[in-house]
């Protein structure tokens, strides 16, 4: 996701939905949606991600590990003050502990708050103080991204982490442009990658869980294509940490509104270009506030 515009990924999956229907498994077909609604700063963002999808079951088992297994499709979106993306993806889950997605999106952005912004080289200055100082201007194009989803859950502790390649191309003449969902300069016309892993606990009946959150992104720049001539490739990688906290109210299978989930993430930077001192203090870090919630459209039979 993350001027206020958008939300790096905050998008989370509740440990509890890994045990979806623990007891009786999934019916043959779901109509499943996600929505969440999240809050970000530094760099400030608003965002509402949601996906509405068809799962058809593959097969049938008694094993929790592998009882959440599906392949399917449907829409995805994305929506902040400053941009949005909307597209068809699909899904494939040969077990509940691990899936794979691809999604491909139409993007545009609508000029506010100082986005979009493109620059000439991968070494040129997107800094918070250099986006403040230019006006953003309407663009649009398309983004591919494919994924994979890992949940592991022994005893109280759950580890889960998304994974995320991505190919945006901007119907525009810039090497870069400063992409605030990621908050990268990403490649235009190139290859980017971002990865979340979670290791939290879990407890309260599984309604609470804590832990930290690990996010690592680097952008693969071509030498040829996103550098100005006679200049060197720079490394503008981010990694960030720090604590995750959620507690989900309610969980009841098949239910249309389902897992309502409150969550609060702050993390400091490691790494960044310009918030480890460079423009933002490394003390300051991305704080982070969101909603989300689940269901089924179609009931358990």
């Amino acid at each position: 996701m993350r001027a206020p515009a958008l939300l790096a990924a905050l998008v989370v999956s509740t440990p509890a939905a890994a045990q979806l229907l623990a007891d009786q498994g999934p019916p043959q077909h779901r109509l499943v949606h996600k929505n969440t609604f999240a809050l970000r700063y530094n760099p400030l963002g608003l965002l509402y991600s949601g996906s509405f999808t068809y799962r058809y079951r593959l097969y049938e088992t008694p094993s929790v590990a592998l009882r959440d297994n599906f392949v399917g499709g449907g829409l995805n979106l994305i929506a902040s003050p400053a941009f949005v993306r909307v597209g068809p993806m699909i899904e494939v889950n040969p077990l509940t502990v691990f899936g794979l997605f691809a999604a491909v999106q139409f993007v545009q952005y609508f000029g506010t708050f100082n986005l979009y912004q493109g620059f000439p080289s991968a070494n040129s200055n997107f800094s918070d103080t250099a986006l403040k100082q230019t006006a953003g201007t309407t663009a649009n194009g398309w983004e591919v991204t494919f994924g994979a989803n890992l949940q592991l859950k022994v005893g109280p502790m759950v580890i889960r982490s998304q994974a995320r390649l991505l190919r945006p191309d901007m119907g525009t003449g810039d090497r870069i442009y400063y992409d605030q969902f990621y908050d990268l300069g990403v490649p235009n016309r190139g290859w980017f990658f971002t990865n979340d892993l979670d290791v939290l606990w879990q407890g309260l009946s599984n309604k609470l869980f804590a832990g930290l959150r690990y996010t690592a992104s680097a952008p693969f720049y071509d030498p040829s294509k996103h550098v100005a001539p006679g200049e060197s490739v720079p490394d503008n990688s981010t990694h960030r940490v720090g604590p995750f906290l959620g507690y989900t109210f309610k969980s009841a299978d098949g239910a249309k509104f389902n897992n309502p989930t409150v969550f609060l993430l702050i993390q400091w930077f490691l790494k960044h270009p310009y918030r480890t001192g460079a423009d933002v203090s490394r003390a300051l870090p991305l704080l982070g506030v969101g909603f989300q919630f689940t269901g089924d459209f179609l009931p358990v039979k």
